[in-house]
């Protein structure tokens, strides 16, 4: 999808300091082999005391105060996240809107993994080009990986996930940059890589029993042809590569930048900028291999940081 005179007005985070992956490696918590197959340096870890929705409302005051867009502007917030955020059943995103863009902003929970960083740019520029309500878009993202439900270290096999806010504002009415397109492509056969065997619960075991994520991707490994499992990985990111950058009517070659996950690296030499058709330092991983893969928030950090260095 192309889009017209959309833009990111700022970009705005909440990171706590990293833990350098060395520590986790001597405590036991990662293993010598997972350190060195993912290529961490550090893993940002967010102090006791704070909540994913108070980062959240931080990152997005950053956004907003270097946005120079006025609450009054705002038309709509999402809000994505991957696990818990500090309470069941209560609308997070009502809770950063009040406190960040104001009390009749429309606020929506938007949940897909960490895809809903990118998704969620697509929703709100779907929203700004309709001609909705306002002339601006608050996007956050905000996770925090603690026990007892989850162990940040070894809850994913191709992972370890990292502390972090993230906020970003898109305006009809100029930014830093511009949005030329998004393409979103599915292949929703795949959620049972996440899901595996395990049955649905009556209430949530986490609170008991740790979410372990590395076990259902193994099992569902098990019953199925992995090779084909990451080749259909691979199918919807190039189709959702080509169709962005048809949209954008740009050249593979004119990138200068990749923003891409902070998912660490895999096994092999076949690596995520590979599939992307750049060179990795062309790519943010060298900012990723210090954050760990902080979910939704990766696209907004990454970019972030680009611009807070000059990358």
């Amino acid at each position: 999808m192309r889009w017209e005179n959309i833009h990111i007005a700022a970009v705005g985070t909440w990171l706590p300091e990293p833990v350098a992956v060395e520590a986790a490696v001597r405590s036991g918590e990662l293993t010598p082999e997972r350190c060195e197959v993912f290529g961490y340096r550090s893993v940002l870890v967010a102090p006791e005391g704070i909540a994913p929705p108070d980062m959240a409302v931080h990152a997005a005051e950053t956004a907003l105060k270097r946005s120079g867009v006025a609450p009054e502007e705002f038309g709509l917030l999402l809000h994505g996240s991957l696990w818990f955020q500090g309470l069941d059943v209560w609308p997070v995103g009502s809770y950063i809107a009040q406190r960040t863009v104001g009390r009749t902003v429309p606020a929506l929970d938007v949940q897909q993994r960490c895809n809903i960083g990118v998704g969620g740019i697509e929703l709100a520029a779907s929203h700004l080009a309709a001609g909705a309500r306002g002339s601006a878009v608050m996007l956050t993202t905000a996770d925090r990986w603690d026990g007892p439900g989850v162990n940040r270290w070894s809850l994913h096999e191709d992972h370890v996930y990292g502390d972090g806010a993230t906020a970003m504002v898109l305006s009809r009415h100029g930014g830093f940059a511009r949005l030329l397109s998004t393409a979103t492509v599915a292949d929703n056969s795949l959620e049972a890589m996440a899901r595996g065997d395990e049955p649905f619960h009556p209430v949530s075991p986490a609170a008991h029993t740790p979410l372990d994520l590395t076990r259902r991707s193994r099992q569902y490994k098990a019953e199925h042809d992995e090779d084909e499992a990451a080749l259909r990985h691979a199918r919807v990111m190039l189709q959702a590569k080509v169709k962005a950058l048809a949209a954008a009517r740009m050249p593979s070659s004119r990138l200068a930048r990749v923003v891409i996950p902070a998912t660490g690296r895999r096994k092999g030499d076949y690596q995520l900028h590979h599939l992307l058709g750049v060179e990795e330092r062309q790519t943010t991983w060298a900012y990723g291999r210090t954050t760990g893969h902080i979910g939704g928030g990766d696209l907004a950090a990454g970019l972030a940081h680009l611009v807070e260095t000059d990358g």
